[in-house]
């Protein structure tokens, strides 16, 4: 048997508003949140993606250029600093880059999930580019129209190895065979997670250099001599959580289209059969 609902015009506009308004967080997952940087009145920049959080000129100190976050899949909502690019502790022929140099920042024209940052003092310009990559990576890079001598430093805590390194033989600062590629492992000690990471340059750097601190690393220096480096950022955590937990909140601006699509079908069909049984109890009444 054919069920005609006849539905009200003010209840039609009211359920297409509330499914409109569940894909909200949807639309804004997908084309908002995920596809470009977002500026802050502090100065600072945000890039958020399925992967990555990271942070460019953070507004209590202003050295993390980037710091780069990896988002944990069980716990989406939380951030694991995955390593922080110190602008506080890295040189460019001998100067600063955050004492030294005045810098501005901007999203490049051409795509927004590009960050540039201009680093000037007279006789120096360096160039300096954030770019999260639809492949998973973040690219972090460095240019100048002539060779520069360049000290880079990026913190993490705590790394527990670094291309095979670990504290057990390494208890000073240590040069390390030079490489292009810098692998590390982690423990994350607010998730009690494992994780890891890597760094790949895009030119044979002249030394690269790790500092043990507290049980573990808690930086890797790169000093090199050319016009252009950059580095290739990647990294994941373990998921510790049990298997058995189904949900997860990143699964919500998927499920929530679905809730109020579910939600209104079944308004339309209690209140079709409430007043198809109403009718009913009237006619026998008569």
């Amino acid at each position: 048997m054919r069920v005609t609902l006849k539905i009200p015009i003010v209840t039609t506009f009211f359920l297409a508003y509330v499914i409109a308004l569940s894909f909200i967080p949807l639309a804004h997952q997908t084309f908002v949140a995920q596809s470009s940087w977002l500026g802050y009145g502090t100065g600072a920049y945000a890039f958020q993606s399925p992967t990555y959080f990271v942070l460019f000129n953070d507004p209590y100190d202003g050295s993390s250029k980037p710091n780069i976050h990896v988002n944990p899949t069980f716990a989406p909502n939380e951030r694991i600093s995955l390593v922080e690019f110190s602008d506080w502790t890295s040189y460019v022929n001998g100067f600063n880059l955050f004492n030294d140099f005045n810098v501005t920042m901007n999203i490049s024209k051409t795509s927004r999930s590009r960050l540039e940052a201009t680093y000037t003092r007279p006789g120096l310009v360096v160039h300096k580019f954030v770019d999260v990559s639809a492949a998973g990576q973040v690219i972090v890079g460095l240019q100048t129209s002539k060779e520069m001598v360049a000290h880079i430093e990026m913190w993490k805590w705590l790394m527990t190895s670094i291309n095979g390194f670990t504290i057990q033989d390494t208890l000073k600062p240590k040069l390390i065979p030079i490489t292009q590629r810098i692998n590390f492992t982690f423990r994350d000690q607010t998730f009690l997670t494992s994780g890891g990471g890597s760094i790949e340059l895009s030119r044979v750097p002249n030394q690269i250099e790790v500092w043990p601190f507290e049980g573990g690393f808690n930086r890797v220096t790169v000093d090199f001599i050319n016009s252009e480096m950059t580095f290739t950022v990647s990294g994941t955590t373990a998921n510790t959580q049990q298997k058995s937990p189904i949900w997860n909140y990143t699964d919500l601006p998927y499920a929530l289209p679905i809730i109020a699509v579910t939600v209104a079908s079944l308004y339309l069909l209690v209140e079709h059969y409430g007043r198809k049984g109403k009718d009913h109890t009237r006619r026998s009444r008569s």
